[in-house]
């Protein structure tokens, strides 16, 4: 229940780097068509000059096709690879981002997805690419993307509803099988909406991006921090009895009452109201687990706010 989102940037094409052997520039025709013939799978070859900077690229099918006849062989096979290879391969730094690279191909033509392009590294060659790989990776990424917008919150970084349910599903299985319990903490920020009003909804998404981050620092290893919406969180605390889970609602009410520093202003009228339930003592589902730390949170903050209450417990 580790409460990291899909990375879905900062990734370059050294990601993608194949370590294919470059040939020199006076390199023979025939003895580049040998290794394409030697090794199947290579795509394309680069070709680099004294200084070992790419110059060029032999692409397999152009090569082979051109030397099919055995008199072409004879004729040009003893000739340079200059002669034959393409002078205007896309050549691109390792730092260059996933999605930087994917544009100039793009632009460039699709045909470089089958070349693929060639990376360097202080402007020397460093090995190469292909658009396979790099399909791949753009298709991973969005689902990695997708998973992130359907399963967390977008603010924050925090699950939101819909991975907290199944997050919950997955602890109440376990739960039933090691005979443990578990503890909701509903959580109801006091005094947010006037910060919104006052200061804007700027400084507004700061305060919630902190109290997610002050949230996370509360809990363990294996508990869950989850934003439902609005000012409104909540807590799983794994094989956790009620007098854990209210050393932590301690531990939160303190942490959310120290100030908020952004910029010159300071905000100091932050505080949370908290309603504990525990699964299977006080319910027999999610859905009642949820009502019941719910009912727990309303009467926390009836009670005069800046404190938690325990369902079923005046």
């Amino acid at each position: 229940m580790a409460d990291e989102q899909a990375e879905t940037g900062n990734a370059t094409v050294e990601h993608l780097l194949r370590e294919i052997p470059a040939v020199h520039e006076s390199t023979s025709c025939i003895k580049v068509l040998e290794q394409f013939h030697e090794n199947k799978k290579l795509y394309a070859i680069p070709v680099v000059n004294d200084k070992g900077r790419p110059v060029g690229i032999v692409v397999r099918h152009d090569l082979t096709e051109y030397f099919s006849k055995q008199y072409v062989k004879e004729l040009k096979g003893k000739k340079p690879i200059t002669n034959l290879m393409d002078e205007n391969p896309i050549v691109v730094d390792r730092s260059t981002g996933i999605e930087d690279v994917a544009r100039i191909i793009l632009d460039a033509g699709m045909e470089h997805m089958v070349s693929g392009f060639i990376i360097t590294k202080e402007k020397r060659y460093y090995g190469m690419a292909n658009g396979y790989d790099l399909l791949n990776e753009m298709t991973s990424r969005k689902q990695k993307h997708l998973f992130g917008l359907a399963h967390f919150d977008q603010l924050t970084g925090l699950p939101n509803r819909t991975l907290l349910m199944d997050r919950l599903n997955q602890a109440i299985s376990v739960s039933n099988r090691a005979l443990r319990a578990i503890s909701l903490l509903f959580i109801d920020l006091d005094g947010f909406k006037p910060v919104n009003d006052t200061y804007g909804h700027a400084i507004g998404d700061r305060l919630l991006k902190e109290v997610a981050e002050r949230l996370a620092g509360c809990l363990r290893e294996g508990d869950t921090a989850a934003r439902l919406g609005g000012d409104e969180f909540v807590i799983v605390l794994l094989e956790s009895d009620l007098e854990r889970a209210m050393t932590v609602a301690h531990r939160i009410l303190g942490t959310l009452r120290v100030p908020y520093e952004f910029g010159k202003k300071t905000i100091s009228s932050i505080s949370a109201s908290i309603g504990i339930a525990e699964y299977p003592e006080h319910a027999e589902d999610i859905d009642s687990l949820l009502t019941s730390a719910d009912n727990a949170m309303y009467l926390a903050k009836k009670s005069g706010k800046n404190q938690f209450a325990v369902f079923g417990q005046e």
